[in-house]
């Protein structure tokens, strides 16, 4: 009797010990669906987005406008050098010059940092901004089309004048192989630049 209850205590633990080492899809009958992949080329979405262009467009006019007022003030430095040919050395009239020119030199070294950190800054600021824009559009296109992955598409070419800019590109590519058809770059930029339309009116 205690060993028939000790044999089929023994086919119980076998059993559940059995059941146990099962995976977790087995234990419920079913198997996981494969998870649907995308990628997306962020530099198209970039370069191709209005805002992208229009902070751009912007920013080139900034620059052509701090290099105008520059040349302005390199033009007057120059005049007042010359001028100070003119004038003897040991004389009021040439220390007054020479102390406008050396203010002349450090506004105009003063304009050249402020500017230029300035319009860096800026295009800092907006890149942030517009990255997390088409972050939040290729997520918004994913979840419609069904895709609960994303993956970068580095569409750059990997031919390189250097034997170790051709390794560093290929050890920053990230998606060897992607058929066309996982590809939602055109709709996130469709998307997206429909969506900024839609916030300037």
């Amino acid at each position: 009797m205690q060993r028939n209850l000790v044999y089929a205590i023994g086919i119980v633990l076998v059993v559940i010990l059995g059941w146990m080492l099962v995976p977790g899809e087995a234990q419920q009958g079913i198997s996981a669906a494969p998870t649907k992949v995308a990628v997306v080329d962020m530099v198209k979405l970039f370069n191709n987005y209005d805002r992208t262009k229009k902070v751009n467009a912007r920013l080139a006019k900034r620059q052509n406008e701090l290099k105008a007022e520059r040349k302005k003030l390199v033009d007057k430095i120059g005049a007042m050098r010359a001028e100070l040919a003119n004038f003897n050395p040991d004389s009021k009239d040439f220390y007054e010059r020479q102390k406008k020119l050396f203010r002349m030199s450090v506004d105009l070294k003063s304009l050249t940092q402020v500017g230029k950190e300035d319009i860096k800054r800026e295009f800092r600021l907006s890149t942030e901004k517009i990255y997390k824009e088409i972050v939040d559009v290729v997520g918004e296109v994913a979840k419609q089309t069904g895709y609960e992955l994303v993956l970068y598409l580095d569409a750059v070419p990997i031919r390189s004048d250097s034997f170790p800019t051709l390794l560093e590109k290929i050890r920053q590519r990230k998606v060897i192989y992607s058929s066309p058809r996982i590809d939602i770059t055109r709709q996130a930029l469709d998307y997206l630049n429909q969506k900024y339309k839609l916030r300037k009116k």
